[in-house]
């Protein structure tokens, strides 16, 4: 596991990356209905979509109506979430001390 923390630490000062936490003491969120992914285009005529993965497989939602929708799910998910920096500094001490192991915790 520490491999895998030491790899996310270093995707995340990509300069195209950001690498949020969101901790477990934020409680209930506007995304825990399920996983999604926004994909935006660049190419003119290419709409962005929303993919929404379940358990049969996914769906792709093209409304403009429901794109809004998930991105203010994402924005208030990625408000609620520590920064990128604490994110990578969190990640950092569990690198060196596993949280089953730590006295402290993330309180967001």
């Amino acid at each position: 596991m520490r491999g895998q923390l030491t790899k996310l630490i270093e995707v995340a000062r990509l300069p195209n990356v950001t690498l949020q936490i969101l901790p477990f003491a934020v409680g209930a969120h506007a995304a825990m209905d399920g996983t999604f992914v926004i994909l935006e285009f660049e190419e003119e005529g290419d709409a962005d979509v929303v993919f929404i993965d379940n358990a049969t497989g996914g769906l792709f939602l093209e409304k403009s109506e429901e794109l809004r929708k998930y991105i203010s799910i994402f924005d208030i998910v990625r408000a609620a979430a520590l920064t990128a920096d604490a994110s990578i500094e969190w990640i950092e001490m569990l690198v060196e001390e596993p949280l089953w192991k730590s006295k402290r915790r993330v309180t967001g």
